[in-house]
């Protein structure tokens, strides 16, 4: 892919201006790097995840499903070093791909003159909180890079609360044009020129009908409507979400102000599913038997 836009770059009419949409497949499974990539790595020491955990320790609504099979039930130590040795090893592969690409732009003087972002959709468990997947509204499945550079961005960083959609207005805006009316997202470049910290005070997030969050720039509340449940963190002092103060006394007024906001944004999107469970399902979850995990795999052709 990487071969392609190099290709794409050289043969370009360079009077005309380009733009270039270069999908990576890595980091998606089956990840298969060069042996060299995976011999940068010990996989025995490699560390586990601040907030790793053999199982989840509630039912999320989605944890049967293809991704949390990668792995057997409990997840191991061992098993998640494997994912994670293959993981970092394609990684390091990609990051040497996006390297030439790079280089290349360099070596033909279009680097100073070209905006670049990388990003990902989404991100990944791999053992944090006991899933495997992306599944889920934690940070580490729902939160992924996001890097502007090019002429005119300044080096540094933000906390500033962003949505992926919100690629395309900053990019317009960034090149000179003017973003369309109508769109979800906000153009970024006041927070990238650092006339301002944000473009939104909240963020609302949601998957399928099981999981709703609402946060602001420290406070991350998590809704299970189909167990009435919540989670809330501070992710100030707790970023890997280890510690789910939601039944803190103390905490329950603004628990009750975020479910206000999450309820205003369900509104405001058009999202009718309800917040809570007149009969709540059962919050236990209960991991498949060896037997019964093959044959989940095998119903999903993950194995003959």
């Amino acid at each position: 892919m990487a071969d392609e836009a190099i290709a794409f770059l050289t043969q370009r009419d360079p009077a005309k201006p380009f733009f270039l949409y270069l999908a990576f497949s890595a980091p998606h499974d089956p990840r298969v790097a060069a042996k060299p990539y995976m011999d940068r790595f010990e996989r025995a020491n490699l560390p586990l995840p601040r907030n790793y955990r053999p199982l989840h320790p509630f039912d999320n609504g989605e944890q049967l499903v293809r991704d949390e099979l990668l792995a057997g039930f409990p997840r191991t130590e061992d098993e998640v070093r494997g994912h994670l040795h293959d993981y970092y090893a394609v990684m390091n592969a990609l990051d040497g791909h996006i390297g030439r690409l790079l280089a290349h732009l360099k070596q033909t003087g279009q680097y100073d003159n070209t905006i670049i972002v990388f990003s990902s959709d989404h991100g990944l468990a791999i053992g944090s909180h006991g899933l495997m997947g992306k599944q889920s509204l934690y940070e580490d499945a729902m939160k992924p890079p996001l890097i502007f550079a090019g002429p005119g961005i300044k080096p540094g960083s933000t906390s500033a609360l962003v949505y992926l959609l919100d690629i395309f207005p900053t990019v317009v805006d960034l090149a000179g044009g003017t973003p369309p009316a109508g769109l979800d997202g906000r153009s970024l470049r006041p927070v990238i020129a650092r006339r301002a910290k944000s473009v939104r005070p909240t963020l609302f997030c949601s998957y399928r009908d099981v999981q709703r969050m609402v946060r602001d720039e420290r406070w991350k509340l998590i809704r299970y409507p189909k167990i009435n449940r919540s989670q809330l963190f501070d992710l100030k002092n707790d970023p890997d979400e280890l510690r789910d103060l939601a039944a803190e006394p103390a905490q329950q007024k603004r628990i009750a102000g975020m479910m206000q906001e999450m309820a205003r944004w369900q509104s405001t999107l058009g999202d009718t599913a309800p917040l809570a469970a007149a009969t709540p399902a059962r919050a236990e979850f209960v991991a498949p038997s060896a037997d019964d995990y093959r044959a989940l795999r095998r119903k999903l052709k993950m194995e003959p």
